[in-house]
């Protein structure tokens, strides 16, 4: 695993009330994307570490990725459709095995040969991963 953003937040104390730092940290992890989030209060010294894979905590996960993409902002994956034509059937069965549609997987590739698809910096270095596996070239353009 290799941490690609970490960062602070503030929140409330779920024992005492007072404020407590949660540390946000965004990493890949084998070929999911994970999240964690470490709380810990100075005041009564309660601690609690939360890992997350998206899709597991939704109302969790829309907190976590607002944050990081308002901090770090995003990443966007774009690859060359000239060069990369050969291997579209290869990309887009690479998208039909993590689970999008026919549909879903031709829309994804499109949109990766156009203007490119944005991510957190997480998410953005699993997709390209993936997608270097299957021999295409894609480049990381972090805003």
């Amino acid at each position: 695993m290799f941490v690609l953003y970490c960062g602070d937040l503030n929140g409330p104390c779920p024992r005492c009330g007072d404020a407590v730092s949660l540390h946000v940290a965004e990493a890949v992890d084998g070929d999911a994307v994970i999240w964690t989030v470490t709380s810990q209060c100075v005041e009564c010294r309660y601690t609690d570490v939360i890992q997350d894979r998206p899709g597991m905590f939704d109302a969790l996960d829309a907190t976590i990725r607002q944050t990081l993409v308002a901090r770090v902002g995003l990443t966007r994956v774009h690859a060359d459709p000239v060069a990369n034509r050969p291997l579209r059937l290869r990309a887009l069965a690479m998208y039909r095995r993590h689970g999008a549609t026919i549909t879903g997987a031709a829309h994804d590739y499109a949109a990766l040969t156009d203007a490119g698809i944005t991510g957190t910096p997480a998410e953005a270095a699993l997709l390209a991963r993936r997608l270097t596996a299957e021999g295409l070239r894609v480049t990381l353009h972090h805003r």
